[in-house]
């Protein structure tokens, strides 16, 4: 089989960027996710061949539209984000697996109608967690493979895994791409990507890392579909 090809084209759903949460109609809450991997991670599925559904946060990196198979889904924040994935999968031609590379936040600010004066001598935003994308997803599509991301900052790289592996259980994913935030920059990429079964692979680079996504992926959707015809 050709790297990265599958028996037949998949279609998969990567989310990417960052979600902005809003403090009132003008002001938002957001972080430092650009969306330049999941453009990589596009790019490198459609050059296999593969369909992809690109869910990625408003102000984000984008690939060009024009690339063979894709299609672009803008979403805002992390509860539009969870409603894009329900009708993405929800659809008849829905994707086999999913992606998620998207930085969700954990807490959204309690929006306030209208502007908030900018008069006062502070302002004081009150927050509060936002849905776990992932767990809501998985419970309403439990047969959909997943890769989830983990980036953590500040902790070892046994530690990364740690967590990592612990989101991937918890989510009941078949695999987590583990990240340092120290490691990730315009330039530089690197993590590792960890299975269920407790395999890993390293990845130095951006393109290198999306590269090895499509292949993971032809394997997952395979070994899935593999376990469900048992099943059945």
């Amino acid at each position: 089989m050709t790297r990265g090809v599958a028996l037949r084209p998949l279609h998969v759903a990567i989310t990417s960027g960052p979600t902005r949460e809003p403090i009132d109609d003008v002001r938002f809450v957001s972080n430092v996710s650009t969306g330049r991997l999941g453009v990589a991670v596009a790019r490198a599925f459609c050059a296999a061949g593969h369909r992809v559904t690109l869910l990625h946060g408003l102000g984000s990196a984008t690939p060009e539209p024009s690339l063979p198979g894709l299609t672009l889904v803008p979403f805002e924040s992390a509860a539009a984000l969870l409603d894009a994935l329900q009708r993405t999968f929800d659809a008849a031609s829905a994707p086999m697996l999913l992606i998620h590379a998207a930085a969700v936040a954990d807490y959204a600010p309690v929006k306030t109608d209208g502007k908030i004066k900018s008069t006062a001598p502070e302002l004081i935003v009150r927050m509060q967690p936002t849905p776990k994308v992932a767990d809501a997803f998985r419970r309403t599509h439990p047969r959909v493979p997943i890769v989830m991301f983990k980036l953590e900052a500040g902790i070892t790289r046994d530690e990364l895994r740690a967590r990592a592996t612990a989101t991937m259980r918890r989510v009941g994913a078949e695999a987590v791409v583990a990240n340092l935030l120290s490691e990730v920059g315009p330039d530089a990429h690197r993590a590792e990507l960890i299975r269920a079964d407790g395999s890993s692979i390293a990845f130095d680079g951006r393109d290198a890392l999306a590269r090895g996504l499509v292949d993971a992926a032809v394997a997952i959707v395979g070994d899935v579909g593999t376990q469900q015809g048992r099943i059945a």
